[in-house]
């Protein structure tokens, strides 16, 4: 909010304004001020006669000068009513749709004709689960729609509305640290609020406000008090709490039953007074039996009644907390036009807090139009993305299509390029399928005896020098030997050497025995038994791969991968 905003709190007896530029981190008030409100105007926080208000409002702002047209109200009405809320922990972009769900089991009310918002107050665990606790706001939605239609005659622009519980809370999260128990004693409520640290720990609203306590000043004829700003003005120049009235002469009976009078009427405005106390001593005691532990901080009391003469210490006298007492404005940037006097006749706490973090409540028919708008844009921008979506579709389709072009010319030179080697291809299958022939009649033809000499050889070369074959069998695919051995190791080096012959597929000792010779030496006759390795078990196709290079590698792994 960079242009400069006017923020206006209407009240009963007294409208605030104040003008401020807001800057990121704060606001400047450039000018404050306030005025009487016209006599039956508001009522309850509703501008009741728009016509009258809309008048003086414009005299009081012609006066200093103003003329922006950029509004926050900040509602001050009993008809708001506020709640606390405890759900499991959720994102903040889930809030408002739960809320919305669950309004009705909150509220003692039908919540129909009600603006529902909300804020965040604290995130605790609870039995091992990660909690929110929400404050709910309903707000009459006939006062935002008063609100409306006055600032569409006055031709003010609504930049939000702000509830006074809320404008409190937010001035103390801007400009206190210590843990606070705020105290609003504003016309009609009795507003008081936990604060720990920047953390809202609860909220309670009473429906009584220091106007009861006009009320009963204007009871008593002997004050001389003919309204309420007058009542607001006597209670704020005489201590009726803590002093007793005097008349400065009693010498009549007159005298003395008007002493009596002022006596009685200082009795029941001071008893008027004590509610607040007992309001205030309720709502502590109920956050001690919620929260089941003490609170330890400080005591703030603001709103307009907190200018009423002795209310402070009156509290500081019952409640067993330190008062925290600053200079007005401590905090605030004000401008040097701003007249601090006339500034200091009223609290205008919730006025300023209002610029801080507004609620920004809307009021049905304003959050209807914005939804229309936005699901408009949405459409909008929707059709855009779509007809853009369809270029870039159209376009990357278009690009593609170039580029399978592109492939497919070079693909179809390549194939030309390479052309002879399907010459060459079929020339070797052409000898592939005559050496086939006679590898097939190879096989058909083949004897086991044709593997005799191969046996022999291998013997000769694996056999151990001190073994001897006595005699070789050999009866068709059956091979039997009798040898002999010196030891019992040499045999046992024989059938190692023995299975490397190739041509010898399975081997067995099927009789082993131990000898004397003649010359007194120890000698080991067995028996040999083994077939051939039958060459018709090696199939035509392994054949030919002995004939392709290529063919009989790629199954090896060893064939190198090439383009």
């Amino acid at each position: 909010m960079a242009k400069r905003v006017l923020s206006i709190e209407t009240g009963a007896w007294w409208t605030k304004v104040v003008l401020a530029q807001p800057y990121k981190k704060s606001s400047q008030i450039l000018d404050l001020f306030y005025f009487r409100t016209p006599d039956r105007t508001v009522e309850d926080g509703m501008i009741r006669d728009r016509e009258r208000f809309l008048a003086a409002l414009k005299e009081e702002l012609a006066k200093h000068h103003i003329t922006e047209k950029n509004v926050i109200f900040t509602i001050n009405s009993t008809k708001v009513i506020t709640r606390d809320m405890a759900i499991p922990f959720v994102k903040d972009k889930q809030l408002p749709g739960i809320v919305a769900v669950s309004a009705n089991d909150y509220f003692p009310m039908d919540v129909s004709g009600y603006t529902i918002t909300y804020k965040k107050m604290d995130e605790y665990t609870e039995d091992g689960k990660k909690m929110l606790r929400l404050l709910l706001i309903a707000v009459p939605d006939t006062l935002l729609n008063g609100y409306t239609a006055f600032a569409k005659s006055a031709g003010f622009t609504v930049e939000s509305f702000e509830y006074i519980g809320n404008s409190v809370l937010s001035y103390a999260k801007a400009h206190y640290t210590v843990d606070s128990v705020i105290i609003q004693l504003e016309e009609n409520e009795t507003i008081i609020s936990i604060m720990m640290g920047k953390k809202l720990m609860f909220q309670r609203v009473a429906p009584n406000g220091y106007a009861s306590t006009l009320a009963t000043v204007l009871e008593h004829p002997v004050l001389n008090v003919s309204d309420e700003p007058e009542a607001y003005h006597f209670l704020t120049t005489h201590n009726v709490l803590y002093k007793k009235p005097r008349l400065t002469e009693v010498k009549t009976p007159e005298d003395e039953s008007r002493q009596r009078a002022l006596e009685d009427a200082y009795a029941d405005i001071k008893e008027a007074l004590g509610y607040h106390i007992r309001v205030v001593m309720t709502a502590l005691e109920y956050y001690r039996n919620q929260s089941k532990k003490d609170f330890y901080g400080v005591m703030r009391i603001v709103g307009d009644g907190a200018r009423i003469a002795g209310i402070k210490k009156l509290f500081t006298d019952e409640v067993a907390l330190e008062l925290a007492e600053e200079e007005p404005f401590a905090n605030v940037h004000l401008s040097r036009n701003v007249n601090r006097e006339e500034a200091m006749e009223v609290d205008f706490t919730s006025a300023i807090g209002a610029l801080i973090s507004p609620l920004n409540i809307k009021p049905k028919e304003t959050a209807a139009k914005e939804s229309k708008q936005n699901t408009l844009r949405v459409a909008y921008l929707a059709f855009a993305g779509s007809a853009v979506i369809s270029l870039v579709l159209v376009g990357s389709g278009v690009l593609r299509y170039m580029q399978a072009a592109d492939e497919h010319d070079r693909l179809t030179r390549r194939i030309q390029e390479l052309s002879y080697i399907q010459q060459i291809y079929d020339e070797h299958e052409a000898i592939k399928a005559q050496t086939a022939e006679f590898i097939t009649f190879d096989l058909m033809t083949w004897t086991d005896n044709e593997m005799a000499l191969n046996l022999v050889r291998g013997l000769e070369e694996q056999l151990p020098d001190t073994v001897r074959v006595l005699n070789l069998s050999l009866n068709g695919n059956n091979i039997t030997m009798n040898l002999t051995s010196p030891d019992e190791l040499t045999v046992a080096q024989m059938l190692l050497n023995v299975q490397d012959i190739p041509c010898l597929g399975e081997v067995s000792v099927p009789n082993i025995s131990e000898t004397v010779d003649e010359a007194g030496n120890i000698v080991w006759n067995y028996s040999v038994v083994a077939v051939y390795q039958n060459p018709s078990e090696t199939s035509l196709a392994d054949r030919l791969n002995q004939l392709d290079p290529l063919e009989s590698t790629a199954g090896t792994g060893n064939a190198q991968e090439t383009e």
